[in-house]
């Protein structure tokens, strides 16, 4: 990836992270229906209105989504890194700037998310701090970061989004929990569903 290919102009891509084995859940969360519609596409319908376009990555379905399915490679087995590789890839080679991430377990997400993040210099990666930390798995992600993420991935430690966004030198943006239209409430087992 060159310089002129991270000069471009501001076009924001979003990617919905569907890898995960869902462990602790028990079967396919993405798949979970919330509202007779599958989790993930709650996350979908919640980003799409703010990006471009939207694709999914790790996942092998498409959930009824209308998405490209981005697959994580030789990297299939190392997490959201993977997953956000497969992103930047996809986006370089659709003429997207940015991308910004989400899992697939927040139906909840907030629809303000994108206008939150772009408030700091776009030239490197944004994330938010809310009352309850960092929001890693949430942040916008220029292209040019792919190197990084591209290194860490091959030396297969340090896998961690909040890792990645400490190297890459990211902006963490303070916001309150009233500044959301939405949440992070995330569901990693049955128990949050039901509180949900």
């Amino acid at each position: 990836m060159d310089k002129d290919q991270c000069d471009l102009v501001t076009r924001i891509a979003g990617i919905i992270l569907a890898g995960g084995a869902s462990r602790r859940f028990g079967t396919d969360k993405a798949a979970t229906l919330i509202d007779d519609r599958p989790m993930i596409a709650h996350v979908a319908g919640r980003l799409s209105s703010q990006v471009e376009a939207l694709a999914i990555a790790g996942a092998d379905q498409t959930y009824s989504l209308a998405c490209p399915l981005l697959e994580d490679g030789a990297h299939a087995t190392k997490g959201p890194l993977a997953g956000l590789a497969a992103g930047l890839i996809w986006a370089l080679e659709n003429n997207f700037s940015h991308v910004v991430t989400a899992p697939c377990d927040l139906p909840l997400l907030p629809r303000n998310l994108v206008r939150l993040l772009s408030t700091q210099e776009q030239t490197s990666p944004a994330v938010l701090k809310t009352s309850h930390g960092i929001e890693a798995a949430c942040a916008m992600w220029p292209i040019s970061v792919f190197p990084i993420v591209e290194e860490r991935l091959k030396v297969g430690k340090s896998l961690s989004m909040r890792g990645l966004l400490e190297a890459a030198g990211a902006s963490a943006i303070q916001v309150h929990d009233d500044d959301l239209d939405g949440s992070f409430i995330n569901i990693n087992a049955p128990d949050d569903l039901a509180q949900l």
